[in-house]
């Protein structure tokens, strides 16, 4: 979806500006922008959401905490 919604060759975003830049292109291309959550998995330091995210691609996306109980890592995955 990075590639998508930013036009750049890359797979993964570092830094909150970078990522900030992504949600506004993504927001900016698709003002009404929903997704709908379907389950919720949690794991030692992660969880995990399936949900149906744009153009009706089911999603799921697992985040990672630090020991600050901060979001680390991101990783999703798209039918």
């Amino acid at each position: 979806m990075i590639k998508k919604a930013l036009g750049l060759d890359v797979s993964s975003l570092r830094g909150k500006d970078k990522v900030g830049g992504y949600w506004a292109s993504a927001l900016k291309k698709i003002p009404d922008l929903h997704f709908e959550l379907v389950e919720v998995a949690e794991g030692v330091d992660s969880i995990a959401l399936y949900y149906q995210s744009v153009m009706n691609k089911m999603t799921i996306e697992v985040m990672f905490f630090d020991q600050e109980g901060k979001v680390n890592k991101v990783i999703a995955h798209y039918t």
